[in-house]
């Protein structure tokens, strides 16, 4: 059973518009910090290069978790189409619908990520 015969289509479109909202958002800021992170600038002293480094790297850690997010809302959307958007990958129950209000692109219930992270962690 697609999950598109699971959840009403008021709220699949919902969904879709929020992820395609979401997928706007963060490729604005992306495209923001792109800039900041390209752009050179010569440093007063040592003290101005490392914070110019720490902050590129601050940069470059955002841009990378945001880029990570754009894959994820990509997917997500191509699950929605597909039918099988709000199943977890890993037990394939449907996902709680608290989940995907926190997380609208999520893939996997509580409990399987919970089980997916390494011990000690």
């Amino acid at each position: 059973m697609s999950t598109s015969a699971r959840i009403p289509q008021e709220r699949l479109l919902q969904i879709e518009n929020l992820l395609a909202s979401k997928r706007r958002e963060i490729a604005s800021r992306f495209t923001e910090h792109r800039k900041g992170v390209l752009v050179e600038r010569e440093p007063d002293d040592e003290g101005a290069e490392a914070n110019r480094n720490y902050s590129r790297e601050f940069a470059l850690t955002t841009l990378e978790r945001e880029r990570r997010n754009l894959v994820e809302i990509e997917e997500a959307l191509a699950r929605l189409k597909k039918g099988e958007y709000g199943i977890c990958s890993f037990c394939g129950k449907k996902l709680p619908e608290a989940r995907l209000r926190a997380i609208p692109w999520a893939t996997i219930c509580v409990p399987c990520a919970e089980n997916a992270r390494p011990a000690g962690k």
